[in-house]
């Protein structure tokens, strides 16, 4: 995500980045230290990941921390600040709500010329099976299949990964996407925001138990 937003944001100027979903930071991070004029904005509705972020930040040298704003906030609820590049790396699929709302929510945090970077998993039929499974996930749901999650996250992801992030990260097995990134997304819902697709890149998969992403590049008109 980082190598496709720097091809379109200018490296010499002081653009303004807001990451949507921006977890514990580090997309922001990396940007910050891409882009030397910026100001980078992250946003998460997670407590715990806006607090490992801001320990994060403070850390960093006082001229880039000055740089950086991370915000514990609902993106729908949060006062419109149109800035040069939107990113959102796998959250705009779990939002609730109407996609022309959303989306046009997206344009409106756009300014003229600039861009909106979304990885969002598209229509395939293994994200339609997986849907489906995150349902009968939904129904079935107890402390004892968390318990298996959590276990089959350790075995995957344990490495990078310690127990407090992977248990914020279950809730999330038991959500179907709201939206994929279909036809209708790129060739009417963004269009009609005053968005256009110029861009498409796949996303390579990290993990079985993610649906299946690609990358959208979209221009405000």
């Amino acid at each position: 995500m980082r190598d496709v937003v720097l091809e379109y944001a200018p490296r010499d100027k002081a653009v303004a980045v807001l990451d949507l979903g921006c977890g514990t930071g580090s997309l922001v991070f990396l940007l910050a230290d891409a882009l030397p004029e910026a100001r980078v904005i992250g946003i998460d509705v997670s407590a715990a990941n806006i607090a490992e972020a801001e320990r994060s930040r403070v850390l960093l040298d006082p001229v880039k921390a000055g740089r950086i704003v991370f915000e514990r906030v609902d993106y729908l609820h949060r006062a419109a600040t149109p800035v040069d590049v939107l990113v959102s790396d796998g959250v705009l699929h779990l939002i609730p709500g109407d996609t022309r709302v959303l989306v046009a929510r997206l344009a409106a945090d756009v300014k003229a010329g600039g861009v909106l970077v979304i990885g969002m998993p598209y229509d395939c039929a293994y994200n339609y099976a997986f849907a489906m499974l995150r349902r009968v996930l939904r129904l079935v749901r107890s402390r004892a299949l968390d318990a298996l999650i959590l276990g089959i996250g350790r075995l995957l992801h344990g490495s990078e990964m310690g127990d407090e992030g992977l248990r914020e990260r279950i809730p999330y097995m038991y959500i179907p996407p709201q939206r994929l990134a279909g036809r209708s997304f790129r060739e009417v819902i963004a269009p009609g925001a005053g968005l256009r697709l110029v861009q498409r890149y796949d996303m390579p998969s990290v993990s079985l138990s993610q649906l299946k992403h690609e990358v959208l590049v979209f221009k405000k008109a």
